[in-house]
């Protein structure tokens, strides 16, 4: 009977410990899937004043479920628009406007124009203009509020999916972007997988080492052409420092290396003291692999920061 009992305990604790991991891994993982709020070039029926407090109420609802912008280029966004249901004006004085609004929020990919989730919330704003009760409207906007949250989990699951099923076809398009020596577009590409996708972002790990290896082959024959280029024409202080400038931007694995080296020892000689350089470098073996992802992901930040758009259109949300 001791026996049993003992199991009984052992099998509860068990069962409480299994599902603590599963949660905190949840939470710790979904955190990874970052969502940037935007209000649309499109929402002309909402002031300026009015756009401010909605895009601030969208950040904490990003921000309260785990989901805060991250650098790089949105893909994911969060977004709401505004419609007013019912206008009426209340005697004064002083005079008052009520308006019943409708704010329709969505989770989407940017960049596939396709919708994730969508919830819409029932709003009442008062004041004595309709811009002003239009803010006050906004401002009941609560993330908190358990269907906002439920919105925000779904889009965080249909995001986790996307990757899911689409893996091979996010590791083809990067390779085809790599065949075209679009080496920072397809790095990008593979970069951008959250963390969450734990097979998915490994394969796109993989990936991304052969391509980063292209990618600063590339910049190095590119460099050294350029370094050689300077220096020939300038053999003085002046293009010693400008061939640096090129020297600099040579990884320590890329092909020509080497000969690079060669042509800093052959500036060296002539400049002696007078030109002080170092080339790039890694600190040691052991954090090498992980200066190497870090290195992928400055490149893939980089290209995404390039690309940031200026103004957003969201009118695939309503084909």
């Amino acid at each position: 009977m001791k026996k049993i009992i003992l199991s009984i305990v052992a099998f509860f604790i068990l069962c409480f410990y299994v599902s603590g991991q599963n949660n905190l891994g949840k939470t710790e993982d979904m955190g990874r899937i970052s969502l940037t709020p935007i209000i649309s070039e499109q929402a002309t029926n909402i002031p300026e004043a009015a756009k401010q407090i909605l895009t601030t109420k969208l950040t904490q609802l990003a921000t309260e479920n785990g989901m805060g912008a991250g650098n790089l280029m949105p893909r994911f966004i969060i977004t709401a628009q505004i419609n007013v249901l019912t206008k009426d004006i209340i005697a004064g004085p002083p005079q008052m406007i009520a308006q019943n609004l409708e704010a329709v929020f969505f989770i989407a990919d940017y960049m596939d124009q396709k919708v994730f989730s969508s919830v819409s919330v029932n709003l009442k704003g008062v004041g004595t203009n309709e811009t002003k009760a239009l803010i006050e409207g906004i401002k009941m906007i609560k993330p908190q509020e358990k269907q906002l949250n439920h919105f925000v989990e779904s889009g965080k699951i249909k995001i986790i999916e996307y990757y899911n099923s689409q893996c091979d076809f996010i590791l083809k398009t990067a390779q085809s972007l790599a065949s075209q020596k679009k080496f920072e577009e397809a790095i990008y590409t593979l970069t951008s997988v959250p963390e969450v996708c734990k097979d998915c972002f490994d394969k796109s790990m993989d990936a991304a080492g052969p391509i980063y290896k292209q990618y600063i082959d590339y910049l190095c024959d590119q460099n050294l052409a350029k370094a050689k280029s300077a220096w020939a024409a300038s053999m003085d202080a002046l293009g010693a420092q400008e061939a640096g400038n090129y020297l600099s931007q040579i990884y320590p694995d890329a092909k020509c290396y080497k000969e690079a080296q060669g042509l800093i020892k052959e500036i060296k000689e002539k400049m002696k003291e007078l030109w002080k350089f170092e080339m790039k470098k890694y600190d040691n073996q052991i954090k090498l692999e992980q200066q190497k992802i870090n290195a992928y992901r400055d490149v893939g930040v980089a290209y995404g920061n390039h690309q940031q758009p200026m103004t957003y259109n969201t009118y695939f949300l309503h084909r």
